[in-house]
């Protein structure tokens, strides 16, 4: 079983998700919004807890 993450990560997380969907434009695109969402917690996953760094490299993923 996956080790789940606190509340205030998840909320790190859900606001990067938020954040570059609102600059990349698909805020209404559920399926955008959920490849967006696991690529994230991937990155969390793989060590950047950083939020500036988190933010930098999700924005660097493809639509």
């Amino acid at each position: 079983m996956p080790e789940l993450i606190s509340k205030e990560d998840a909320r790190l997380c859900a606001s990067i998700v938020e954040e570059v969907a609102h600059a990349q434009g698909f805020v209404r695109e559920p399926a955008a919004i959920g490849r967006l969402t696991v690529s994230v917690a991937k990155l969390y996953h793989k060590g950047l807890r950083d939020r500036d760094q988190l933010l930098a490299a999700a924005m660097l993923l493809p639509k």
